[in-house]
């Protein structure tokens, strides 16, 4: 489900921080974390490469905002997963970031996150251009 892509999990409740990166794991991804915290997020944000992030709203120091808009700057599918409400900031992506509330099963928040960095690897796997009709018709 996850081959190969490296997920940034970010939840700062270690039991649930745990499961979500075993899941990520089992489904074949590399798990970058988990995380507690925005600070060890940014860490990570310019050390790694990141395919898709499964983020706590609330961390110990902060809300996720600043690092869920780096990742959808880089066009990074995210998913969203919190025992509270979507930061405002955040409300205008609403369509880019799925809101999952606590409890969800990991297995949903990897099964969600795979099918987006899916979605994200076919739109930059678009022809920049078409054949024209002329080599259209030789075929």
């Amino acid at each position: 489900m996850l081959p190969k892509s490296r997920v940034l999990v970010a939840e700062d409740e270690p039991l649930t921080a745990l499961d979500i990166a075993a899941t990520v794991r089992e489904t074949g991804g590399e798990v970058l974390g988990p995380v507690a915290s925005v600070s060890e997020a940014f860490v990570l944000l310019a050390e790694d490469h990141i395919d898709g992030a499964i983020l706590d709203c609330n961390l110990r120091d902060g809300e996720i905002t600043p690092i869920a808009e780096v990742l959808l700057e880089r066009d990074v599918p995210v998913v969203l997963h919190t025992g509270s409400d979507m930061p405002l900031i955040l409300q205008r992506h609403r369509k880019a970031l799925p809101l999952y509330r606590k409890p969800t099963a990991p297995l949903v928040l990897a099964r969600c996150l795979a099918q987006r960095i899916l979605e994200e690897q076919s739109r930059r796997c678009v022809p920049m251009h078409s054949p024209s009709p002329l080599a259209r018709a030789r075929r």
